[in-house]
């Protein structure tokens, strides 16, 4: 059933054949009981989305992963000299819509396990669009729509790799290309806690060395935009906290002014304030300050061939990274590991 609350929130970056590694950080946070009732996914995080939308788990999720191939996503562009793409994504929509991945009718009905939310680039302006399974708590930009197969395969078109999709009488690009991990859509849906799944280091370490030639250059370059976006995104999100603390902190003086007021007069102060913090409860309920995100990344880059490679191995070791970066990231925002 569509969840009434929206307090958790999974956001999943893209990455294309990397997506497994969003399975291993599912798996892990099953284990302890965390389940969201939002999800922003970005190009196969669209297709993860849509999974657990449909109902998917980490266990069944994982069970498509391991007989995902190559061959089930992407073919030949035949003749790409008459396109602007190298690979078609046929495959990929027949084995969404025929591979048992995602069940379209529950998605959009009462019966969706999640608040899905999925973006994607439009190809003539540049600006990126996000298509939801329900309404959003704040006011945005959200397109509350049934969710199609073409609103996956255009946040997965990759530019130059694979070819926009038409949808709505537009086109559309990967939602990767101007934000690959949206923090805004998960809080527009009304999430207070939220996990980002980005499959690009986060920790600043100095995990970049000076590229030695045209792929590792063409790797780092692709880290670092797919980054850019996210850091953005953080940035915007810290501004938003210390301005709510600002707002808090007027509350908390507008309300000590009126309490002084009402003793002036000699009357009772009638701002039931039940938590003791200082700030009435009808100020309260206004102002709402957000955790920061618990975000999960692997600690060096994930190769960039891995984007448009599907095989068993590779899928096994981003399934074990992602646990074990999942683990790593839970204990640094100070929660409890089990068996530890």
């Amino acid at each position: 059933m569509l969840p009434e609350e929206r307090k958790r929130a999974l956001v999943l970056s893209g990455g294309g054949g990397r997506g497994a590694y969003h399975v291993g950080v599912l798996r892990f946070l099953e284990e302890h009981e965390w389940f969201p009732d939002i999800v922003v996914g970005t190009s196969i995080g669209a297709v993860n989305g849509a999974a657990l939308a449909s109902g998917h788990n980490s266990r069944s999720l994982w069970a498509l992963w391991r007989r995902l191939r190559t061959r089930d996503v992407q073919k030949a562009n035949l003749n790409p000299l008459s396109g602007s793409f190298l690979l078609d994504t046929s495959p990929l929509r027949e084995t969404l819509l025929e591979k048992g991945w995602i069940d379209f009718a529950r998605i959009n009905s009462e019966e969706t396990a999640v608040h899905l939310r999925i973006t994607a680039t439009e190809v003539y302006t540049g600006r990126l669009y996000v298509f939801g399974n329900s309404a959003d708590i704040y006011p945005s930009r959200l397109h509350p729509e049934p969710i199609t197969v073409d609103h996956i395969l255009s946040s997965c078109s990759i530019p130059i790799v694979y070819p926009a999709t038409h949808l709505n009488q537009s086109l559309y690009w990967d939602g990767a290309t101007v934000a690959n991990t949206p923090l805004g859509a998960a809080i527009d849906a009304g999430a207070e806690e939220i996990v980002v799944i980005i499959m690009t280091p986060w920790e600043e370490r100095g995990w970049t060395t000076a590229p030695q030639n045209l792929l590792t250059a063409a790797a780092t370059t692709l880290e670092w935009a797919l980054l850019a976006s996210f850091q953005a995104d953080m940035k915007l999100f810290r501004h938003i906290n210390a301005l709510v603390r600002m707002q808090v902190e007027n509350a908390r003086l507008r309300a000590a002014n009126a309490v002084l007021q009402a003793q002036l007069r000699g009357e009772t102060p009638q701002l039931p304030d039940e938590d003791g913090n200082g700030i009435p409860d009808i100020l309260e309920k206004s102002y709402h300050e957000l955790a920061d995100p618990i975000i999960v990344s692997p600690q060096k880059p994930i190769g960039i061939d891995r984007i448009i490679r599907y095989t068993e191995k590779g899928h096994e070791s981003l399934y074990q990274l992602g646990y074990e970066d999942a683990k790593r990231a839970w204990r640094r925002a100070g929660r409890r590991v089990e068996g530890e």
